[in-house]
Parts: structure tokens; sequence; C-alpha cells
């Protein structure tokens, strides 16, 4: 039998003498994926793994057992929506076209769809006006204006019950309609879940309507990794889905993974001014810690900020010097793109032109935000506009910035050097690690400083063995 840490041998012993359901609070590099396949070999029943996306749950499927059922949440829904209402196509703008057919074609759409998104995640009902407010003001969402607010939020009941009876749906639906419309599920004896400080109330229900009424849950997580707060996740995630095992009247066990086998002692150290409980092993490496680092990385080295634009900067410096390089943010192009043309529809406008409307939007834009005390939209909005001025002067015209970003960051995987933001490096390693601007980490407008803390603490521990800071070291504590 496979001889674990002691923290592992804890884990598995529960799993196979015990009957509790298992929260396990790992911490980065200390070996998760290892201890979830291990215990699914020693354990029997019908048993399922649930992952994020289609990578994590077919690689982790190559390693479990042939008897574990691997898949993502929306697979898992998606096969609950099509064995009781039939196959419905997937259209990824099926929100924005219901929105435009009940408030009209000229209705901008974003910040309606980005309610209704957090609405599903949240199970938030169209007629609860409290807490739909309370989602608009928590998430920072900005209409046109005050009347298109209004508008949007009498219209939620319309749109909600369209979205449920649509011959279409899109990837929220996939988790969304198996819990609204309650429609029966799967069941499993054991289920096992990664990554649980990210999951929303819909992803948490979806996990536990799927468990037999005397199963069991393996839930492991870890609460100094929540950085996805923007998308729905709750910082809280582990409690509340503590909170909600304890309806099945089984006993939750809690147990701590918190020996990492990536990092060095030194930057173990450094992981550890923003968290606790984070060790390495007796015998680990001592690596590097280096502060005010010149940027010089090498092939396998990973680039990581907390911003888009000084990875657009540090990119045009590295092929520059002749280094190969990429940028990890395809879906970022969309974005940007999107913004370019809502400043201007004439792609042979000079760019010189349209750097003056850019930047009278912006600070038009970045006021009103400002003025509502949405700090976490003004500061993205600055890095957006930050970005977009790398490109304008590299082109001629509106149609060549477009073709500009879209050739940087359509790039992905193309490159000896990674270059990504901390919240798409989650999960990843490199020897070598580098991070830009950090005298903006934290940012000190920032409105949820633990999450603050946290992108620093995973951008720390990508490092297997060198750490540089291409600047002062990152602020110490919550502020």
């Amino acid at each position: 039998m496979i001889q674990g840490t002691e923290q592992q041998d804890a884990i598995w012993n529960e799993l196979v003498e015990g009957d509790s359901h298992i929260m396990v609070y790992a911490g980065a590099g200390v070996g998760k994926t290892f201890t979830i396949v291990e215990g699914a070999n020693r354990i029997g029943g019908k048993k399922a793994f649930l992952a994020f996306n289609n990578a994590i749950a077919k690689e982790l499927g190559k390693r479990l057992p042939d008897d574990v059922y691997a898949a993502t949440f929306h697979s898992m829904g998606n096969k609950a929506i099509k064995t009781n209402l039939g196959y419905r196509r997937l259209d990824k703008w099926k929100t924005a076209n219901i929105i435009k057919e009940v408030l009209g074609g000229d209705y901008f759409t974003m910040p309606l769809v980005k309610l209704v998104s957090l609405m599903k995640g949240h199970l938030i009902e169209a007629n609860d006006r409290k807490a739909i407010v309370g989602l608009i003001n928590k998430f920072n969402i900005t209409f046109s204006s005050d009347q298109d607010e209004v508008n949007g939020i009498i219209a939620l009941p319309t749109i909600m019950q369209m979205s449920k009876t649509s011959p279409v749906i899109d990837f929220d639906d996939m988790i969304w309609l198996p819990i609204v419309l309650d429609l029966p599920l799967i069941k499993y004896d054991v289920m096992f879940v990664d990554e649980a400080q990210d999951f929303d109330e819909a992803q948490r229900q979806l996990i536990y309507r799927s468990v037999e009424p005397d199963g069991r849950c393996v839930v492991v997580g870890d609460p100094n990794q929540a950085i996805y707060g923007f998308r729905g996740a709750s910082s809280s995630s582990m409690d509340l889905f503590a909170t909600l095992l304890e309806k099945t009247n089984r006993e939750i066990k809690t147990f701590p993974l918190s020996l990492t086998w990536r990092c060095p002692s030194s930057v173990v150290s450094e992981a550890n001014r923003f968290v606790e409980d984070f060790h390495c092993k007796d015998d680990a490496d001592e690596g590097k810690v280096v502060v005010d680092s010149a940027l010089n990385p090498v092939k396998g080295d990973m680039v990581l900020c907390r911003y888009n634009a000084p990875l657009v900067t540090a990119f045009y410096k590295l092929i520059g010097e002749g280094k190969s390089a990429y940028i990890r943010g395809r879906d970022l192009t969309k974005g940007l793109v999107n913004s370019v043309r809502k400043i201007s529809k004439d792609m042979s406008m000079s760019s010189q032109e349209f750097a003056e409307l850019l930047d009278a939007d912006f600070e038009y834009q970045h006021k009103k935000l400002v003025e509502k005390e949405r700090f976490n939209q003004a500061n993205n909005l600055e890095d957006k506009h930050e970005c977009l001025c790398l490109f304008v002067y590299r082109a001629d015209t509106v149609g060549g910035i477009i073709e500009e970003i879209e050739r940087v960051f359509n790039s992905d995987g193309k490159g000896d050097i990674m270059l990504s933001t901390v919240h798409k490096a989650k999960g990843l390693e490199a020897n070598n690690v580098f991070i830009l601007a950090t005298d903006r980490m934290p940012h000190p407008k920032a409105t949820n400083m633990k999450e603050e803390m946290n992108i620093c603490y995973v951008a720390i521990t990508r490092a297997k063995n060198n750490l540089h800071y291409c600047g002062p070291k990152p602020a110490k504590g919550v502020q």
C-alpha cells in the first residue's frame, strides 16, 4: 500500500474506516490530486469526481480508477438536461438574445447579461428585488443609465422564465436548470470534488443533489486561493458547503493538507507573510526570493501580474530581445476588441483620432465609477485603458489596433516563456516565477483586501525554485 504523509494517511484512514463527510483544507502544491486519486483507489461504491474544466476532468480521468466517473459540473448538468428535457442546442449568446427580444435591440445588454449569470449562480429568484440589488452593488454592475437598470430589473421575471423554456441553453443553464427545474440526477455513493473554494451556490447544490442520501462527499479546497470573487465565487464557500452537508445528519470531519511538495523553503517563508499553516518538507531546497529583480526569464519560466497592461509591456520587451514569449489570455481579446469597436466603428479612423476618443471615454467612465465608489471596476477600467493605449501607437488605424490585439493575445501556448495574469495561472507552476507591478499588490483601493492577499499567495506559490519580484515586495498583511 502506498505510504503518504501523516496528513494524507489520516484522510485515507477516515475515508476507508470512517463514515463521515470529509473536508480537506489544502494549500498550494500539497499533492491534492495524488490524495484524491489514492483515496478513490481505496474505497468502493459508485464514485464520481467533479472538476471545473475539461482539461482537469480528462487528466484526472486518466489517473483515477476506471470505476470513477470524472466529469465537469457542466457535463453532469447537461447530461441531466438531455435525459429529462431532450437535446437543447448550445448558444452562448442566449441571454443577450432574450434580453434584446424583451427590451429591444437598442438595449445595451452586457450589464444585464452579467446580472442574470450571477442570479443563476447564486440561485436568486427574479422577484427577489433586495437580493438582486445586493448583487448589483456587490459585483459593481454598472448600467448605461438609471433607467436602463430599472427597465432591466422589471424585465427579469420574463427573462428568467424564457431562460427556463428556451430551446437553447448556455453554460450557466447547464448547472442552473437541473436545480431550478428539480431534474432527476444520477446519484453517487462517494463524490470527490476539488477547488471547493471557487464554488457558487448552484455548484454546491448540484453536488449535494448528486450524492445518495446515505452517500459521502470528499471536499478539497483552499480558502487562501479564493480569488474569483468577481465571478460569483464566495470566499466562504468551504463553510457554506459544510453548512449544506449538515443537512445529511452525517458527521463532517476536517483535515489539513499543508505540506507543500512544490515550493522551496524561501518561497514558503514568503507565502507565510500572507497565509498561515503552510509548510515545506524538511529536506526542501532553499531556493531564492529576489527583490527588484530584472525581467530576464528563460525557456520554461513564468511571468505573472495582477493586471494585463504590464504583461503587454513585458511581452513587447521580450520579443524585442529576440525571446519567444506568449500571453495566456485568449479570452481577453474579445473584451478589448469590443471596447475598441464601442468607441469607434470606423476601422479606417487614425489611431491618433481614436486615442482622443479613448481618453475621453475613459475619463467619463472612470469618474462615474469613482463617484459611485465602485473602486474595483475603476481599477479594472484603468488597466484596460492602459492596455489599449499600448496598442494604439502600434497601429495606424482602428482596424490595425484590432489586428494587433488579436495577434498578441491569440498565440496561447506558442512560445518558450508564458506571461499570465495570476488568475489564469492558478493551478500552474514553473521553476522560476517573475512577478510584475508588485507596487500594486495588493491594490490600495481594492474593496476585498483578503482576496488581494490571496492573489499574492497564489502568485508566490507558482514557484518551484526561485521567485523574482520585479519591484519591491508586495505589502504585507490586510490593510
